[in-house]
């Protein structure tokens, strides 16, 4: 990159850093434009210059955060692998991203309660983030019982949903008390289990 361009994406990973504190200590209401600028040293002029809208924000936090991480860096690690090891390796790989650097995680659960209330936007991008994330599962999962790693009962879209709600169940608990539950204890025994729960008898 020359320099503008490098100046430009390190004033972007502030605004986005700003936003994703915003989010975490005053919740969604807190995220406006103004707030972020001043958090990061910049102006409300360069925010709506760099994202738009709120809904552009959104859209490149959760990539941020969620998709460039998971469908670039993960998902590409599940190829060519049994449907179980698939399923270990992202539930493995958030489990990691909780013990390393749990910020990230924080802010996405943040967006993913806020999207219960009345902002239809949010709701729409983040019911579409679970939608990939449920059938990212259902994928593997069905690999699974193609190549004999996962067990032939095994329903995949019920326990797609089931590994869904387990990481957020978790997600919820750790937010609403995060002194008073180890998160990355918790995601520990959801890989555990999971893996138990799904594998076939003819699994070393």
């Amino acid at each position: 990159m020359n320099r503008q361009q490098e100046r430009s994406a390190r004033s972007t990973r502030a605004l986005l850093d700003a936003a994703s504190e915003l989010i975490v200590d005053g919740g969604f209401d807190s995220l406006t434009f103004a707030a972020i600028g001043e958090r990061a040293g910049y102006s409300r002029g360069l925010v709506t210059a760099r994202f738009g809208s709120k809904d552009g924000l959104i859209e490149a936090l959760i990539e941020r955060i969620v998709e460039t991480w998971n469908h670039r860096n993960v998902l590409p690690q599940t190829k060519g692998r049994t449907g179980l090891d698939g399923v270990s390796i992202v539930l493995e790989a958030i489990r990691a991203q909780a013990e390393r650097d749990a910020s990230g995680l924080r802010v996405l659960y943040a967006l993913s309660f806020e999207a219960i209330g009345g902002d239809q936007e949010l709701h729409s991008r983040v019911a579409k983030f679970h939608d990939t994330m449920r059938t990212d599962f259902l994928t593997m999962i069905r690999r699974g019982k193609r190549d004999g790693s996962i067990s032939a009962v095994i329903n995949p879209r019920r326990e797609a949903v089931l590994i869904l709600g387990g990481l957020r169940g978790i997600a919820y608990q750790w937010m609403l008390e995060p002194d008073a539950l180890d998160v990355v204890d918790a995601l520990r025994y959801l890989h555990d289990t999971t893996i138990d729960r799904l594998a076939s008898e003819e699994q070393p």
